[in-house]
């Protein structure tokens, strides 16, 4: 992409697949990724919001444990949601405590919401083994790509996609709700690939009310429209049965309607909720719009 004169490479906005570590796009077949019976796959959902049991769980803690009972090839990966009939210490005896998915199940949790899972900044996919390159997932790079460290082949753009799907099937044939925490607020940095393509439009210029210095413009049409995309993408593409907005209160008011909208007419009970908190700065004109807080619930 050249713009003014400078030329630089970029990965797509809009990638669905990347290669290791998503610095390049993948193009891909979707429906090569659809696992079998996927065309039967539905949204697991609750009648009234207030009926959801969430769990909130990071993909690779879940599993990683020594004593999991999950096989070693999917520990910490989207693939030890598919594993039925786990125990801890691999103990088969029948008072043996459930792991796994079996666990989720007994406990009477019925919705999964699960930390960061699109394609994040700070572990390095190309690294396994080491147990300090893992971290919660804030920091986003890819928001419609699958994290790859959590899938069996980060460098295969496939497989990442396949097995985020496997996860959310084996999560709805438990009867279990699956809910996306979304970070859309802030990036990991401002050389984010949409700043590549239209440098300076993406973020607002010295709003730091994240803390992370790149807070999210999101009240500009096209930074807006990508957002909207973005939650309809995972709804559609993989089932998804809501979304969790990490620091909403930085979200403009409009684009968070819109959301709304955009996923009523896909479902109407896909639950859409969030932190409020005032993350106010000194960057915003609170003249031309209103801020997703708790403060403008009415809005």
């Amino acid at each position: 992409v050249t713009n003014n004169g400078t030329t630089k490479e970029t990965q797509d906005l809009y990638s669905v697949a990347t290669g290791v570590n998503g610095n390049r796009s993948m193009v891909i077949d979707l429906d090569s990724t659809d696992p079998s019976n996927w065309e039967n796959d539905q949204h697991m959902l609750v009648d009234n919001q207030t009926d959801a049991v969430v769990w909130e769980v990071h993909v690779r803690d879940f599993s990683i444990a020594d004593n999991s009972g999950i096989s070693s090839e999917n520990k910490g990966k989207y693939l030890a949601f598919t594993e039925g009939g786990t125990k801890l210490n691999s103990d088969t005896s029948e008072d043996a405590i459930s792991t796994g998915i079996d666990y989720l199940v007994k406990s009477g949790i019925n919705c999964v919401q699960l930390m960061p899972v699109y394609d994040f900044v700070s572990v390095d996919e190309t690294v396994t083994g080491d147990p300090t390159n893992r971290n919660w997932g804030y920091d986003p790079m890819n928001y419609n790509v699958p994290e790859g460290s959590y899938s069996t082949d980060p460098y295969n753009g496939e497989v990442r996609v396949e097995e985020f799907k496997e996860m959310v099937k084996a999560l709805h044939d438990n009867g279990i709700s699956v809910v996306m925490d979304v970070v859309y607020n802030h990036t990991y940095n401002t050389e984010y690939c949409f700043n590549k393509l239209v440098p300076g439009y993406f973020h607002r210029p010295n709003s730091n009310g994240s803390g992370c210095g790149n807070d999210v413009a999101s009240e500009r049409a096209m930074v807006r429209k990508f957002i909207v995309d973005s939650v309809v993408y995972w709804a559609s593409e993989y089932n998804i049965d809501g979304f969790r907005f990490d620091l909403m209160g930085l979200m403009d008011v409009d684009t968070m309607n819109g959301v709304r909208k955009a996923i009523d007419d896909i479902e109407p009970e896909i639950m859409i909720y969030g932190e409020g908190w005032d993350m106010d700065s000194t960057a915003l004109s609170k003249d031309n719009y209103y801020l997703a807080k708790q403060g403008n619930s009415s809005k």
